[in-house]
């Protein structure tokens, strides 16, 4: 499959093809970048509050302004068994095999891209829609007292199931309704709600004043047509894009902040950047050799010592670091390892520490596959019970101030070399 996706070093319209049934767009001339907005986006758009950004609120981004990206779609030298991405198929080689675009250009087309995506695939209207159908869906509940599922309102109510299911899971992150049985496809509406409210004006109150106003919705989408942050994270590995420097400069001279997440397997060419990212996100997959190798399975020679060489380097850098270890359970994380990341993070002494939960979604079901294990897929799920307890001890252990906490995304961050009393938030390019 791999074969024809690249010939005379050129990636096809067969593997464009295969992305374009995704949500992905693949972004330039010789198909080796990508933009893909991702759920966060999309959540901000439904009520335009800041509750809903992602974990990187803290450091200020907004997350219906935040472009994803990557310019290395196809190329990384790791095959991580936590990994999201069809790496089976989608990852094409270890090294930037094709010839690049040019950073201008690159940026112009995802800028593009991204604004389309806004405009034709998540128009303004959906997000009008949605509110209207919050209100109208609470009010049918009110007038029909018992359970409700999707059908059932269908039926009531007159709008598509579509429109009833985004409505409902609003409602129900909001605890406004509540599943009424354990199939989650029926729900009820909050007795609380019931004994204190009894017209659609009242219904449209409380929505206004609780989720959001249709004024926000409208602000929020305006704004997403202007992008402000580049997180170039999408896929693959974005350092093995040679041109990044002028990639970043180029993010930077439309007054974007930008943030890049790598392996750290390419310790000389982050050493080598003329132009440093407003952040740089270092991901430390296990905390020595023999876990590495087997959570990595990395395509290169000496994977684990490079990705030393570049946690020496951290201090030397001219961009604020953050390390981040992706936490799958019981394989890269529990109690006993807790002091060996310690060690390595102390030495490396970068701007934050943070722990994120492995998310088990798409290709990410494949972790059995990808360890020749059997174990319960949910085995691997890290809850936020389960991390909130290791970030505690961890904390405990090391003496850095866990200084935020991110329930929805499972998200825990610690203050290294930074002054927990500093507001953390990017204020510049």
């Amino acid at each position: 499959m791999k074969r024809q996706f690249i010939i005379d070093n050129k990636i096809t319209n067969d593997f464009v093809q295969k992305y374009v049934k995704t949500t992905y767009r693949i972004v330039g001339k010789n198909n080796h970048s990508s933009i893909n907005p991702c759920q966060w986006l999309e959540q901000r758009l439904l009520t335009g509050r800041d509750n809903r950004n992602c974990y990187k609120e803290i450091f200020g981004i907004k997350s219906h302004r935040c472009l994803q990206n990557t310019p290395s779609l196809p190329f990384c030298n790791h095959q991580c068994v936590f990994c999201w991405r069809d790496i089976e198929i989608g990852s094409l080689s270890s090294e930037f095999i094709v010839e690049p675009d040019e950073p201008k250009f690159l940026v112009d087309e995802l800028i593009r891209h991204h604004r389309d995506i806004i405009t034709n695939h998540l128009p303004l209207r959906r997000y009008l829609d949605n509110y209207e159908a919050m209100i109208d869906i609470l009010h049918y509940m009110l007038l029909h007292e018992g359970n409700h599922d999707i059908d059932a309102l269908f039926g009531g109510i007159q709008i598509s199931k579509n429109k009833i299911e985004r409505a409902l899971n609003l409602l129900k992150n909001q605890s406004f309704i509540r599943p009424s049985d354990d199939t989650l496809k029926h729900f009820k509406i909050d007795d609380d709600i019931i004994r204190s409210i009894d017209t659609r004006e009242e219904v449209e109150l409380l929505i206004n004043r609780e989720l959001t106003t249709p004024d926000e919705i409208m602000q929020a989408h305006s704004e997403a047509l202007r992008p402000n942050h580049a997180a170039i994270s999408l896929d693959g590995e974005p350092m093995l894009y040679p041109l990044m420097s002028d990639f970043v400069k180029e993010f930077k001279g439309r007054n974007m902040t930008t943030f890049i997440v790598t392996n750290g397997t390419l310790p000389e060419r982050i050493k080598n950047l003329s132009v440093y990212p407003s952040q740089l996100y270092i991901t430390l997959p296990a905390p020595n050799e023999q876990l590495y190798k087997k959570i990595c399975r990395p395509m290169i020679k000496n994977g684990w010592t490079k990705i030393m060489d570049t946690m020496n380097l951290i201090e030397s850098l001219s961009s604020r670091t953050l390390v981040r270890l992706t936490a799958v359970k019981d394989l890269n994380i529990n109690e006993n390892l807790l002091n060996e990341y310690f060690k390595i993070i102390e030495k490396a002494n970068p701007n934050f520490f943070e722990i994120k939960g492995f998310t088990l979604q798409a290709k990410a079901l494949l972790i059995n596959e990808r360890l020749k294990s059997n174990k319960p897929l949910q085995d691997y799920f890290p809850e936020y019970d389960f991390l909130e307890n290791i970030a505690l001890k961890f904390e405990e252990i090391s003496n850095f101030p866990l200084i935020y906490k991110n329930k929805a995304s499972r998200d825990f961050l610690f203050a290294v070399n930074w002054d927990k009393e500093k507001d953390p938030k990017i204020r510049t390019p």
